[in-house]
């Protein structure tokens, strides 16, 4: 399997925010796994970008002291 270069911001409005990469998306499984994708393209092949930040998850959420 070959290697490639992540797909870099462009300047239009498939431009990941500043500092965000694929991986940072809640879509990133699925679209390196169907798509081709690689955690650290800096733009989205989705039109309108489907770009969702991916929130932190608290593992003690739920759990009393």
């Amino acid at each position: 399997m070959s290697v490639r270069e992540p797909y870099r911001r462009t300047g239009d409005d498939m431009d990941l925010p500043p500092g965000k990469t694929c991986g940072d998306c809640v879509h990133c499984r699925r679209c390196t796994m169907i798509f081709g994708h690689i955690p650290e393209d800096e733009s989205c092949d989705w039109s309108p970008s489907r770009f969702n930040e991916r929130q932190p998850t608290s593992h003690s959420a739920g759990v009393s002291e």
